[in-house]
């Protein structure tokens, strides 16, 4: 692995879900981004059946940058988060011109039903 892709797992690989942290740039300022990465379809788990109905877009959602630290939740349209998925959402972030907090949707709209959330 490149040395600036490295990572911290806080949480195994694999998964639905995990835990990361690493460093990046946010303007002109060193952060230390502390991610939980997701997949839409563990997203979904947490969504009304409304919700899930409309639609759920892939999403970063940025917390506040406080004292150099700064929290994000991602969710993928993957069936698991590897090693390749956690590389390709770091580099993704650092690479966000103008990145600010709150929630930044894209990509199509992918609808769950109940049994595809338990």
């Amino acid at each position: 692995m490149a040395e600036d892709l490295l990572y911290e797992a806080l949480e195994p690989l694999g998964g639905q879900s995990t835990r990361v942290r690493f460093t990046g740039i946010v303007g002109r300022s060193s952060v230390v981004w502390d991610a939980r990465v997701m997949t839409l379809q563990h997203h979904c788990r947490s969504l009304t059946p409304q919700e899930r109905r409309a639609g759920v877009r892939q999403f970063l959602a940025v917390g506040p940058i406080l004292d150099g630290a700064a929290s994000v939740i991602v969710a993928l349209n993957l069936s698991r988060i590897d090693e390749p998925a956690v590389l390709k959402t770091i580099i993704m972030l650092r690479q966000w011109k103008r990145l600010k907090p709150g929630r930044h949707e894209y990509g199509e709209a992918h609808r769950f039903g109940a049994s595809d959330c338990a």
